[in-house]
């Protein structure tokens, strides 16, 4: 076999190996269970005290937070919770939906049970026509120790 078809060959054979996903980056496979566990506790975490501030970066331009708290109803320990925003226009349609990580704890630390968390999210270049109200907050994630 001459070395340039080789050379397609094993090249080939290492695009396929990538995109197969045999270099498997060392993270366990996802359990079932706790993700079904972590997907029913999402009603177990309480949203309050929802407001918007507004703030600048170093460069100037506008920052908007969105803030408030999070209560742990729950029997377990949240390390962490994903929120999704839902800004809106005057016509109360979704401009934008966005989900992102509110609270991340590493290591054992985490919302225990009957706790509070207070909660800032920061976003630059929100849309144009949004309606400048706070979003509408959705607990969208949770991982449990």
């Amino acid at each position: 076999m001459p070395a340039s078809r080789q050379f397609l060959v094993v090249s080939a054979l290492l695009l396929l190996w990538a995109a197969g996903g045999c270099g498997n980056s060392g993270r366990p496979a996802a359990d079932p269970e706790r993700a079904a566990r972590e997907e029913a506790y999402k009603d177990q975490v309480t949203l309050s005290g929802l407001g918007l501030a507004k703030g600048e970066n170093f460069l100037g331009d506008e920052i908007f937070y969105v803030e408030g708290s999070l209560t742990n109803d729950g029997e377990g320990n949240v390390r962490r919770v994903e929120l999704t925003f839902l800004f809106k226009d005057t016509l109360d349609q979704v401009v934008l939906r966005e989900a992102r990580t509110a609270l991340e704890y590493r290591g054992k630390r985490g919302i225990e049970p009957q706790q509070v968390a207070e909660f800032q999210v920061a976003f630059e270049n929100l849309p144009r026509d949004w309606n400048y109200v706070v979003p509408e907050v959705q607990v969208s994630g949770i991982g449990l120790q």
